[in-house]
């Protein structure tokens, strides 16, 4: 019974580092309806692009998103607060059925904007996500909105599973000419 005494405060240690990462800001892959609500909320309050100079949504952008070559990433929070931003510009809300659509995905994007003259077809731009010695490749790779500053977005789809969401990553965005890498501290995001 002594030697159980003494093991119970080490395991009480280990527990509770163990513990604190998981509860440390980071992405989640699955938001309590809560959060959804928040997420809606906070992004409601809002008019369309306005939703990128936000506290919240800037935590999720890189480089010189959204005004210049960068990009942002959509986690299932930040899909949430721009998708009801997007929405208020219409004087309309998110509807339930889309924030359920958007809490049940098992993907996130990363949108990065880079030349137009640059990204003909999405397999000009490469979209790499490196975390230590993990280099994620999309699930695919499509063809974003094109801007009226003859610059195009490039959306990349990562399974969520395949990454760190509490890891500083680098993004590395590769096109014919160039090679860009940002760095993001996922922990940081939504």
């Amino acid at each position: 019974m002594k030697w159980a005494k003494w093991w119970i405060i080490p395991a009480c240690i280990v527990v509770v580092f163990a513990g604190l990462p998981a509860m440390s800001s980071a992405f989640d892959t699955k938001l309590t309806p809560e959060q959804i609500k928040e997420a809606a909320e906070y992004g409601a309050k809002y008019k369309g692009t306005d939703v990128f100079g936000s506290t919240v949504v800037k935590q999720a952008c890189f480089g010189g998103y959204p005004g210049g070559e960068g990009g942002i990433v959509m986690s299932k929070y930040i899909h949430a607060v721009v998708i009801s931003a997007m929405m208020n510009l219409k004087d309309k809300t998110v509807t339930e059925e889309k924030l359920k659509e958007i809490d049940e995905l098992t993907t996130f994007k990363v949108i990065v904007i880079v030349s137009e003259e640059e990204a003909k077809t999405p397999e000009d731009v490469q979209i790499v996500l490196a975390q230590g010695t993990n280099n994620t490749l999309p699930q695919k790779t499509e063809m974003g909105m094109k801007r009226k500053d003859y610059k195009q977005s490039i959306d990349a789809t990562f399974l969520q599973d395949k990454i760190n969401p509490r890891s500083n990553t680098t993004i590395i965005v590769k096109t014919r000419k160039d090679e860009k890498r940002y760095k993001i501290d996922f922990s940081d995001i939504k």
